[in-house]
């Protein structure tokens, strides 16, 4: 099921997501010992990702994998990786130990397929769970046509029930990607889908409107989603 939460504003919602995410980590290292979470990509995360540089005092033993990435190099401005660093890790203070950032290696290297089965193997071999990896914390965002993570509208990807990670052509550049598939995202123990802005209201009402292959984000129902909106975004 997925529940809604409305902030009032982009940096309310921005807030409550770091928020969320800070707890996410806080408790997997009290009762696991390491916490496992998957980031966002694209603008919308940009100021959750600043703002939880400031509210987890330690890092260690966290580890930050990525939901999808552009197949461009690592240091691109449009990867997703990039956003990362010059957000949650330009803003940690001095003397933090960073977190364990797992990035998709050899995506920009011309062989998506082979970054997805890289990465595949990295999720197997990084995080606990069987048959599927379970991420303490699984952050989405959600495209004005309804796709999550790189999992586009009626892509042959949403039917992948056996790999964890897979290379999709996408409907907007970089169109080349790499993203996880939803047996990984669906696993995780939390899964929130952050967006703000009136141009996601349609999205998010055909998002809450029932599970479609038309709006992959949809598909997220069949786990225990939180879906953080701005008022500019939520429905009326």
């Amino acid at each position: 099921m997925i529940a809604l939460t409305v902030a009032e504003d982009a940096e309310a919602a921005a807030r409550t997501c770091a928020e969320r995410v800070a707890a996410a980590i806080a408790a997997a290292r009290r009762e696991r010992g390491a916490a496992h979470v998957a980031l966002a990509g694209g603008r919308t995360p940009a100021r959750t990702y600043e703002l939880l540089a400031g509210l987890v005092d330690d890092w260690s033993d966290v580890h930050l994998w990525f939901g999808d990435e552009r197949c461009v190099p690592l240091d691109d401005p449009g990867s997703n990786h990039h956003l990362l660093a010059r957000t949650l890790l330009a803003r940690l203070p001095d003397g933090v130990s960073p977190p364990v950032v797992h990035a998709v290696e050899g995506a920009g290297g011309g062989d998506p397929p082979a970054a997805a089965a890289a990465y595949e193997r990295a999720l197997r071999a990084g995080i606990p769970g069987e048959p599927i990896p379970r991420l303490d914390f699984n952050l989405l965002g959600l495209g004005e046509d309804g796709h999550t993570a790189s999992l586009f509208p009626d892509d042959p990807a949403l039917a992948e029930r056996e790999r964890l990670c897979v290379a999709v052509h996408g409907s907007k550049p970089p169109f080349e990607r790499v993203t996880l598939t939803l047996p990984v995202l669906l696993a995780a123990r939390a899964i929130v889908v952050l967006t703000a802005g009136t141009g996601k209201a349609w999205a998010v009402g055909a998002m809450l409107a029932g599970p479609s292959a038309r709006v992959p984000a949809s598909l997220l129902a069949d786990g225990a989603v939180e879906l953080i909106a701005d008022r500019a975004s939520a429905p009326t």
